[in-house]
């Protein structure tokens, strides 16, 4: 086995080269040969490194493949002729990652839900599962988790088959003709939990600010509090999901001065502005548990110019981070989700003011909305593919806002 650099002037023949006239990487090939029914048979799998942000996660990518696929093509090269294959339950879902390819932290989700419900069947020929055993999978679920769950352990269940299916082995997606059972359990945050008011945020802020009673020499303890408390502000100011905030870099910011005439005194006035430009997010890869990528959509690359308090927060993010990545820990690294959620939970419970990192970003909309701020504005702001998710998913109404709607109904003139 053996993965090679595959170049342009090899295949896929392109003329472009790099500045030296020398053919330029492509992409990573993994190369196994094994054998089907005694015939010998020749595998392999590109992976392309404009895909990527760079050839080293290419090559990450293309080493997993190849660790992955040489114990299932060694097992396929044992069959005899005339013998027929088997596969278990167990054996299928391991098989999905490579059919529909998932990030770490996406891989660690579904092997949770699949070691809880659908696990106990893992030795079981795929040929030999029944309808009443999804069914009994999906509502045990539906007894203990919210919808989300149930439609998840149901997907599971539909790739294992579709993997199946692919094998050619003859078998029935069952998931095809069971209707999902449905949950009891909600777990849907209130109104008063999608929003905060400016005052809230301020006494979290000052709460934060002192929080975990940490000594001088604590340095680690209380730099992380500290770069994590201005990463929330900037946060909250932009409206950046938080893997697009912890992937800014020093050379996303400039900082000019714009000529900015006020309408109702007409006087020109200089304006300090800095330019956020959202290239890259932190998340997981096929490899990587934290990994720089690509943006979530395309519409997702933008440019945010911040004023004043905007201006003030990076310029102190920028005096007190040590490290080209602005919002990175102690230690130079991406803050894990994990971590971030755990911290302000900690914080919240002590302040007794409810603060996560996603109601930065539903905040920034439910606000600009409810001022009047041009939907599509606010999508494009937000990074959004269109302006109902700006405005149905992360803008809320308040009680007051109805009443007030209510008490002030309009009637078309």
């Amino acid at each position: 086995m053996m993965i090679k650099e595959r170049a342009i002037s090899e295949r896929f023949s392109k003329t472009e080269k790099d500045k030296n006239g020398d053919p330029l990487l492509k992409a990573y090939m993994v190369s196994l040969y094994y054998r089907d029914q005694g015939v010998k048979k020749h595998y392999t799998k590109d992976f392309p490194v404009e895909r990527y942000l760079n050839k080293t996660s290419a090559f990450k990518d293309a080493v997993a493949h190849r660790n992955q696929m040489e114990p299932v093509l060694a097992r396929k090269s044992l069959i005899m002729p005339g013998e027929k294959e088997m596969y278990t339950v167990g054996d299928l879902f391991d098989m999905t990652p490579d059919y529909f390819p998932r990030t770490k932290g996406t891989c660690k989700k579904n092997n949770k839900i699949y070691d809880k419900y659908i696990k106990p069947l893992a030795d079981r020929n795929i040929e030999d599962i029944e309808l009443v055993d999804v069914q009994e999978t999906l509502k045990s679920c539906a007894s203990q988790c919210v919808q989300q769950q149930v439609r998840n352990v149901k997907t599971d269940w539909h790739r294992i088959f579709q993997v199946a299916i692919i094998k050619k082995l003859p078998v029935t997606d069952w998931t095809q003709v069971i209707d999902t059972p449905i949950s009891n359990k909600v777990t849907q945050r209130s109104v008063s939990e999608q929003n905060i008011t400016e005052e809230d945020f301020q006494k979290f802020c000052e709460f934060m600010s002192n929080y975990g009673g940490y000594l001088p020499w604590d340095d680690e303890k209380i730099y992380n509090r500290d770069i994590l408390l201005l990463l929330l502000k900037f946060m909250r100011i932009t409206g950046m999901r938080p893997q697009e905030a912890k992937a800014i870099r020093r050379n996303d910011i400039e900082f000019k001065k714009l000529q900015y005439t006020d309408p109702e005194t007409k006087k020109t006035i200089d304006v300090e502005m800095a330019k956020v430009a959202v290239v890259r997010s932190i998340g997981s890869s096929l490899t990587e548990t934290l990994t720089e990528k690509q943006t979530k959509t395309q519409q997702s690359k933008r440019v945010l110019p911040l004023f004043y308090e905007g201006v003030d927060i990076l310029k102190e993010a920028l005096a007190y981070s040590n490290y080209d990545l602005l919002f990175s820990d102690f230690n130079g690294e991406p803050f894990h989700t994990d971590y971030v959620s755990d911290y302000l939970y900690r914080v919240s419970k002590a302040c007794g003011i409810k603060v996560y990192a996603g109601l930065m970003r539903k905040s920034f909309s439910a606000d600009n909305y409810s001022h009047g701020t041009n939907p599509a504005a606010i999508k494009k702001m937000m990074g959004h593919k269109n302006e109902n998710m700006s405005v149905n998913w992360y803008a809320t109404a308040s009680d007051i806002e109805i009443l007030q709607a209510m008490m002030n109904r309009k009637y078309k003139e």
